[in-house]
Formats: C-alpha cells, structure tokens, sequence
C-alpha cells in the first residue's frame, strides 16, 4: 500500500487540464469546457456553446432523454 493519491484521468502533477471531458456513459451526449466555453456534443454533432456549467449539463440531459 502506498501514501500517494491516485492521479484522475486528464489530470498530471496537479495541474488542472485545459479541456475537462464529461461523456454520459452508454449513450453519445458529450460535455466539454474549452476557454470558459461549454461545449455540448451528441454523437460527435455540435449541439450548443454555454457560458455556465450548469447550463451545458442541463441541455445535455435533454439530449440524452430525447435519445430514448
């Protein structure tokens, strides 16, 4: 056993990564910060540039019932 943290994907020696990746698993809706610009993604098709997080994960929540 060891003292160290595990390292999360994206991330190395602490310091933060410029894009941040959120895919839903099991289905194609992507969500992605790039600059302080979120991107939404549904089966690789852009679908929407947000300004807030919240605003991205909402509209990719949308998507991804309207998929069902």
């Amino acid at each position: 056993m060891t003292d160290r943290q595990p390292v999360l994907p994206g991330r190395s020696s602490g310091q933060d990564s410029p894009s941040v990746n959120l895919p839903a698993p099991g289905c194609g809706v992507q969500v992605r910060e790039r600059n302080g610009i979120w991107e939404v993604q549904v089966d690789g098709k852009f679908r929407g540039d947000y300004l807030q997080k919240e605003h991205a994960l909402a509209a990719a929540a949308l998507h991804k019932l309207s998929l069902r």
